[in-house]
């Protein structure tokens, strides 16, 4: 029986060996792991930590590192590790100076194991490492292909002797770390290749093409989507040639023959290849075989398309021949003589003009030939002397344009002349005859009565005619020529624009007028009649134009319409007169019993037979009025349901008047009164078409126009109108007359019981609104006449948007002070007890002296000036005028019973506020309040 001590030794020596084994077991299961990490081919990052872990796991140390070489910086970076403190890995640099661990290392012989880190004296230890008290470990490099990538090490805190299979585990780590890295360099380098081959045959502007021996596409590069059409995979697996040409196909086949036939050899061929969009592209190909396997070839083909230099080759030779034609035809003699002035050449159907045949001059010495003609002689000589000439000769009664070059050596010398004579006996005569024409032209454009002028698209003159100089009253044509159209000429600059418009838009001549401004600054109205002169590209190089003073002309119409107003209003009169009796019966009875009691049924009389009598007051005012047409929205369908009761008053009770108005239409771009006298002129033709009695019927509708219909109107033609019909049961007309209704003067009544302006006067009205007149009648069968007037800009802009804009009526009353001016006692009264029983502070004045002494002195603000605008002392024009030039800025509210702002002055500026009479009291209070939220807003 064995000692105790010995049986204690044995159990030792066998608890040790079961501990290595276990220890070789895990350093066996981490290498292989480490292993298959890579092949999985996971990236460097990542087995950097597996290997740490299994490093430190497969050795049972507390610490491992992964460092990578800097070489640039001399230096090693932690990429990973085990036991650091945190936030070193990716941050901690340990210097590669071989004095140090890691240094040392990179250059050992093999491992550098360490059994007391404190005692070693081959190098220095790194902070690290003594920052964690690091006694015992082992380093490893990391041996790269070219150089060592880093280095691997495993450290404890404790003594630790690192055997033989430790130092091969970490060798075994440290290889498998190196054939990865390797690995992903190579990988690396060949993703980098790859990507460098893709962008070349992506970027490249050639197709690279695989094909077998028997055609078919193995490869084709993505720049085939760029210059073919198709998609890289829709060309795979399909033969070439069927996509190619039928006539092209018999020289590819050979070339691809002859490639198979001797492998490495260049053939090149140039073919016709299907787009995708089924058109032809011109290839030029060049390939050559290789030998994939025995009796097995691939062909490697680079296409390049060619088509645009195949249509430039093709032009060129289609120009060639041209030249060849045009030489044989044109009338030119081309030429070419030696050093001795014998002719060596002599083409062209020139000659034809000389009665020679080519071939015929052939030998013979120009200076004999033309020895009579000594400018040609001279100019030949000329030419042998070393010059170019360029002259004018006569030969045998025909002219010629001859150039003349002198032919040099390579050595300088002059070994003859070459030259070509052209016949411009033609064109002379053409040049002649232009001459004649254009100063034919001159002079009928000098003498024309009219004027005429061409000018820039900016407006600046280019040539002007005296009848223009003198139409606008300058001395002369230099000093008209000096001024600008939109500057001097025209009133409004946006009329100019508008009719520049029209001419840019059309293809032909353009009608229009304008008000232009003569020198001395007296308006004329003139006619133009122009049209737009293009470049070949069709930019517009500048306008010619016609130019008519039409202002007596005008004068004129304006007097007979307004004639024709009066008569109407002459019919009218009996109507009105009797409204207005009646008006005045039922406020004066109502008066009558309010005086006698207060009669809140007698008040609302008094104010709807006020309001009646202001309506009808301003229609009258309106229509009888001299004044250039206002274009502004109006309600069509409202219009004339108001101005329906003035109609029935111009007709006889045997016709029935029946209005169907729309009021939900959009509005029209118009001039209200200019309307009214519209409707008034058709309702007396109405009226004198059926003198047996009748039906009148009105109506309103929307109707949009083709593009069929625009061209005919002509530019500027808007696409959505209001229609206004007018139809009647009269007599009609037949087609002669139906023609001849627009004609101004022409009537079919008797002497005396027309002017035959009415329809002529509707038809101009309706032309300044930019609208258009349908007539449709016949013999017993009545008149239709529909009117279209243009929607105006802003309604089309709110139905094309779905949008309608709410008007927010201000709210009346108030605190401020208000300055009421007014020299009507009563309506004073009337007006200072309104504004003061809504809550505002009134002060009052019988004229404009009064009021501006209360403007000069009273001490508090006043906030708003409603006054008069005419008065027999000072009127409010005038108050406002003094008021502003003595420096204050009291906001004004005009107010007036006189059309257009005042008696016999100029229209009130229509950026002042103003409020028509007769207003209401809720008329008042709403435009005060208006104003004065207006200011308070604009301060």
């Amino acid at each position: 029986m064995r000692p105790k001590r010995f049986r204690w030794l044995g159990v030792a020596e066998s608890n040790r060996a079961e501990r290595q084994l276990r220890a070789a077991a895990r350093q066996q299961e981490a290498v292989a792991h480490l292993g298959q990490q890579a092949l999985a081919g996971k990236l460097p990052v990542d087995l950097f930590d597996t290997a740490a872990k299994l490093l430190a796991r497969g050795l049972d140390v507390e610490f491992s590192e992964i460092l990578e070489l800097k070489p640039e910086h001399r230096s090693l970076l932690m990429r990973a590790g085990e036991g650091w403190a945190e936030g070193a890995v990716g941050r901690t640099l340990i210097t590669a100076d071989s004095g140090a661990l890691a240094g040392y290392t990179l250059t050992a012989a093999g491992p550098v194991v360490i059994e007391d880190l404190a005692a070693e004296i081959r190098f220095s230890v790194p902070p690290h490492l003594e920052a964690h008290d690091i006694v015992s470990g082992v380093c490893v490099v990391v041996q790269g292909r070219e150089r060592p990538w880093g280095v691997l090490g495993a450290y404890s805190a404790q003594p630790r002797e690192f055997s033989g299979p430790d130092v091969l585990f970490v060798q075994a780590l440290a290889h498998v770390l190196a054939t990865a890295l390797e690995r992903a360099r190579v990988e690396e380098a060949l993703r980098k290749s790859e990507e460098h081959f893709r962008s070349l045959t992506e970027n490249a502007s050639d197709i690279v093409t695989i094909l077998g021996d028997d055609g078919i596409i193995r490869y084709v590069s993505p720049s085939v989507q760029r210059l073919l059409g198709y998609g890289a995979q829709e060309l795979l697996d399909h033969n070439a040639f069927e996509y190619m040409h039928p006539e092209d196909l018999a020289p590819v086949m050979e070339a691809l023959a002859d490639a198979i036939q001797r492998p490495g050899s260049p053939q090149t061929a140039t073919f016709r290849f299907k787009h995708a969009d089924g058109s032809w592209r011109a290839l030029e190909s060049i390939g050559q075989a290789k030998l994939d396997q025995p009796n097995a070839y691939s062909v490697i083909v680079n296409s390049r398309d060619v088509t645009e230099r195949v249509l430039h080759e093709q032009m060129l030779r289609t120009s060639k021949q041209r030249l060849r034609t045009v030489v044989a035809g044109a009338p030119v003699i081309f030429f070419s003589l030696d050093r001795k002035g014998v002719f060596t050449l002599a083409e062209g159907k020139g000659l034809h003009s000389l009665g020679v045949r080519p071939g015929m001059l052939l030998g013979k010495s120009f200076f004999e030939l033309l020895g009579d003609v000594p400018q040609a002689v001279a100019d030949v000589r000329r030419a042998l002397a070393g010059e170019s000439v360029t002259a004018r000769v006569e030969l045998f009664g025909f002219e010629f344009e001859a150039q003349y070059s002198p032919v040099r050596e390579r050595d300088g010398g002059i070994s003859g002349v070459v030259g070509v004579a052209t016949d411009i006996t033609e064109r002379r005569r053409a040049e002649e005859a232009a001459r004649r024409a254009d100063a034919a032209n001159r002079m009928l454009v000098e003498q024309a009565p009219f004027g005429i002028y061409r000018a820039t698209p900016e407006g600046a003159f280019l040539s002007v005619n005296p009848a223009l100089v003198e139409m606008l009253g300058y001395a002369s044509e230099a000093e008209l020529l000096s001024r600008n159209l939109d500057r001097d000429v025209f009133k409004e600059p946006a009329a100019r624009a508008r009719y520049l418009a029209q001419l840019n838009d059309a293809a032909g001549a353009v009608e229009a007028q304008a008000v232009w401004r003569r020198k001395d600054g007296e308006p004329i109205t003139v006619r133009l009649y122009g049209r737009a002169v293009r470049f070949e590209d069709g930019r517009v190089e500048c306008h010619e134009v016609f130019a008519e003073d039409v202002s007596e002309r005008r004068g004129l119409e304006e007097q007979l319409r307004q004639a024709q107003k009066m008569e109407a209003i002459g019919q009218l009169t009996g109507g009105i007169a009797h409204d207005f009796n009646n008006l005045l019966t039922i406020i004066l009875a109502n008066a009558e019993l309010l005086s006698r009691g207060p009669d809140e049924a007698s008040l609302r009389d008094i104010v709807s037979a006020a309001v009646s009598g202001r309506l009808m007051v301003n229609q009258l005012l309106g229509f009888a009025r001299r004044s250039t047409l206002a274009l502004e929205p109006v309600h069509l369908g409202q219009l004339l349901n108001d101005l329906a009761a003035v109609l029935r008053r111009v007709l006889p009770a045997d016709i029935e008047l029946l209005v169907f108005a729309d009021e939900d239409l959009p509005e029209v771009s118009a001039d209200g009164h200019a309307v009214e006298q519209i409707l008034l002129n058709l309702v007396n033709n109405a009226h004198d078409a059926m003198p047996d009695g009748g039906v009148l019927r009105l109506e309103t509708s929307c109707t949009w126009i083709s593009d069929a219909q625009r061209e005919v109107l002509g530019p500027g033609a808007a696409s959505e109108y209001v229609c206004l019909a007018v139809d009647d049961t009269g007599m009609g007309m037949d087609e002669a007359t139906r023609q001849r209704a627009f004609e101004p003067f022409f009537t079919t009544k008797p002497v005396g019981k027309g002017t035959g302006l009415g329809l002529a006067t509707v038809y101009g009205l309706v032309k300044q609104h930019g609208g258009f007149v349908q007539i449709d009648s016949a013999p017993g069968a009545g008149t239709r006449l529909r009117i279209y007037f243009p929607v105006a800009e802003e309604a089309t802009r709110r139905r094309a948007s779905g949008s309608h804009e709410q008007v927010t009526v201000p709210t009346a009353g108030g605190k401020e002070t208000v300055l009421v001016v007014e020299d009507q006692a009563q309506l004073r009264r009337a007006t200072v007890y309104t504004l003061e029983h809504a809550g505002y502070n009134v002060l009052a004045a019988a004229d404009g002296l009064e009021a501006l002494q209360l403007l000069r002195q009273h001490s508090a603000p006043i906030h708003l000036v409603f006054t008069d605008l005419v008065m027999s002392r000072l009127g409010g024009r005038g108050l406002y005028q003094i008021d502003r030039r003595e420096g204050r800025q009291t906001p004004f509210l005009f107010t007036s019973g006189y059309a257009g702002g005042g008696r016999g002055e100029d229209p009130l500026d229509p950026t002042l506020p103003f409020l028509p009479k007769p207003w209401t009291s809720a008329d008042l209070l709403a435009r005060v309040r208006q104003v004065l939220d207006g200011v308070k807003r604009s301060g």
